[in-house]
């Protein structure tokens, strides 16, 4: 605002003079013709703000188990080639090689002391016979009698069981025991070598001599023991076997005249 001065009746007045606001010119409007130009005082869209562009985070670091992961299993340790007990033959040793033991003899024999035998079970496995025995020296041979001959002969035959057995090492035996005679009387021997085949069917036994009270005992394994392998023969080519040249059929064998101090 701006003061003047103004001669009043000789005086001067000082008249605050308020300065007129310049009117704003007005532009003129503009119209569109139908078209879509607009005119150029029709607003215009207010552009927008740039912003700055988002900061493309960083990937984060995989995260450390709460645990850490087991060690491997040890390397288990190559097998001795020079183990013994990888290298020791078993008793099926001949399984393990491919082979079949071929049996060419089958010994008449009472069974060993030291030995675990079993009998083959069944009446189709033994045979209840009239037998000759002879004794030289230590050496006892058994030898079969053909019925024909049984009655020249009963007083020099024996009546006796035939029974097939095996022992561990897969040894196949015939095991003669004694029967009683014709009067029926038997002994502790006898007795108790029946009673120790009986059990030898399911078992594997150990006889021996007890000379003290005339018996046989026995004895069964503590452990478990694998059943017994027999052979692939008949009982029929087991007789064969174990006899073969010790059947008296003629009472003019080399045998029978050797008893009756022939030549």
């Amino acid at each position: 605002m701006a003061t003047a001065t103004a001669p009043v009746d000789g005086r001067e007045l000082n008249v605050s003079v308020k300065p007129k606001t310049p009117k704003r010119k007005e532009e003129p409007h503009m119209t569109t013709n139908g078209d879509s130009t607009p005119s150029p005082h029709e607003d215009q869209a207010a552009p927008e703000p740039i912003t700055n562009p988002t900061p493309t985070p960083e990937p984060a670091a995989p995260e450390l188990p709460a645990t850490p992961p087991p060690a491997p299993p040890a390397r288990p340790e190559p097998p001795d080639p020079f183990d013994p007990a990888s290298l020791r033959l078993g008793a099926d040793y001949s399984e393990g090689l491919g082979v079949r033991k071929v049996i060419t003899t089958v010994p008449n024999r009472k069974p060993n002391k030291s030995e675990w035998f079993q009998v083959r079970p069944g009446e189709e496995w033994r045979l209840q016979t009239a037998v000759l025995e002879l004794e030289k020296g230590v050496e006892r041979s058994t030898y079969l009698v053909a019925p024909s001959l049984w009655a020249d002969l009963s007083g020099e035959i024996t009546p006796a069981l035939l029974l097939t057995c095996v022992n561990r090492a897969n040894d196949l035996f015939i095991w003669r025991v004694k029967l009683p005679g014709s009067d029926g009387r038997s002994n502790t021997w006898t007795d108790s070598a029946l009673q120790i085949a009986k059990a030898a069917e399911t078992t594997w036994c150990r006889m021996v001599s007890d000379t003290t009270n005339g018996i046989y005992t026995h004895y069964v394994p503590t452990a478990e023991l694998p059943d017994p392998k027999w052979p692939d023969l008949s009982f029929n080519e087991i007789i064969k076997l174990g006899f073969r040249g010790r059947m008296i059929d003629s009472l003019d064998h080399p045998i029978l005249r050797e008893l009756r101090g022939g030549a």
